[in-house]
């Protein structure tokens, strides 16, 4: 279909949806959501689509998903996107709202849809699919809201102790550190760009795009063959990327168990990379390691966060009483020991949360701490180990510029 047809078509489309409300409201919504439909799946680069309905609170919550095309081109990619922005449009019936709209290619998705013109959602989609053909196991770009801040695992921690909110702490980091996706903003062709956000919750319009979040997923075979992740990022690095505001990437599998997260709107390099692989080896010695997440901010204000959860036999059913001093005859603790030195020289504030085993009374055995602003902070649960950990930091500060914070830590031991 050529692409100045699209508008006319789109037009068209918009108009036979209005008409129809006059025959009455269930009449109207089918004959729209059907009318919708059936010109999606006709568009050259289609080859499926479906309207799902999951309840949201009482309300019905109408996503759509459209599957492409193995082969789908540059050009019918772009019409798609421009015809799947005018879904919101579309009339509903009561109790009813437009949701998330997702294009899926050969196990990937997008739904990076908070653009503020044609050309810039043209420009990501087509960055997308060129991402497709590199050879990942699958690439999703979607919206991205604000990174988390900086001790996030302290705010975690209060929550904990002053609601409870049925969470462990570990659960309210991990909630608060997964970024939040919105439903698709009105269609860029409605409105022009320069518009203003509105006051209500509902998506619009800005005049300054939202971020972007892309995950890569990297198949079971290249996590254990770092050249050939490393050829596949750097043909990613070859493709020209239109850029965002704002962003993350996350790439998954860099190493067993291990998930990198880079708080910047472009690629991560080869020294990010390598700086989440030696963050992740750290933990090689745990038999039953169970995740390394890594969150970086290079940022001048930026932080880094790591997140571990191991298992150790030494640990199982100890009582609360006994976990300080058992939990010292791990092999986890050592690798704690190991890897703040490592952290401290990134020259940057970190975080650290480890969980582990389930404790006697006391549920799980979890310990956090890092550094902000050149001062050690730690969780209140266990003051022995945070007092060893801080007194490794101090080591670590030995020969670096931070006589302030090794005078603080001095002052505290006498």
């Amino acid at each position: 279909m050529p692409r100045s047809a699209m508008p006319v078509l789109i037009a068209a489309v918009m108009m036979t949806m209005l008409a129809g409300c006059a025959s009455g409201p269930f009449p109207s919504v089918q004959s729209a959501l059907d009318s919708f439909n059936q010109t999606l799946r006709s568009l050259p680069g289609v080859e499926a689509s479906s309207l799902d309905r999951p309840p949201v609170d009482g309300a019905v919550k109408v996503d759509l998903i459209v599957t492409l095309t193995d082969d789908v081109t540059e050009e019918e990619l772009a019409d798609i996107g421009d015809y799947t922005t005018t879904f919101p449009t579309v009339q509903l019936g009561q109790g009813q709202f437009p949701g998330a709209v997702e294009l899926r290619l050969a196990g990937s998705a997008y739904s990076y849809f908070d653009l503020v013109t044609p050309e810039a959602l043209h420009a990501q989609l087509e960055y997308w699919r060129e991402l497709t053909t590199v050879g990942f196991e699958s690439i999703s770009t979607r919206t991205y809201s604000a990174p988390v801040t900086a001790g996030m695992f302290e705010a975690a921690d209060e929550v904990v102790n002053d609601s409870g909110a049925g969470l462990s702490a570990q659960e309210n980091a991990d909630a608060e550190a997964q970024p939040q996706t919105q439903a698709p903003a009105a269609p860029l062709t409605a409105a022009p760009a320069t518009l203003p956000p509105a006051d209500s919750g509902a998506p619009s319009l800005s005049s300054a795009a939202r971020g972007r979040l892309v995950v890569i997923e990297l198949s079971s075979d290249e996590r254990d063959d770092k050249e050939r992740t490393a050829q596949l990022l750097e043909t990613a690095r070859t493709i020209e990327d239109p850029g965002a505001a704002t962003g993350e990437w996350d790439l998954m599998g860099l190493a067993p168990f291990t998930t990198g997260q880079f708080v910047q709107s472009g690629i991560p390099s080869s020294e990010q990379i390598t700086f989440v692989r030696e963050t992740s080896a750290v933990f090689d010695g745990s038999e039953q390691l169970a995740s390394v997440h890594v969150r970086v901010d290079d940022s001048l204000s930026g932080s880094t966060q790591v997140n571990v959860t191991a298992f150790d036999d030494t640990m199982e059913g100890v009582k609360s009483a006994d976990a300080a001093k058992m939990f010292r005859e791990t092999t986890e603790w050592q690798e704690l020991l190991e890897l703040v030195p490592g952290l401290q020289q990134t020259n940057r504030d970190f975080s650290v949360n480890f969980v582990g085993n389930n404790l006697t009374g006391l549920g799980v055995f979890e310990l956090k701490f890092g550094v902000r602003d050149c001062e050690f902070w730690s969780g209140s649960q266990w003051p022995d180990l945070a007092r060893e950990l801080e007194m490794n930091w101090a080591w670590s500060l030995q020969g670096a510029d931070a006589s302030i914070a090794a005078a603080q830590i001095c002052a505290a031991q006498r």
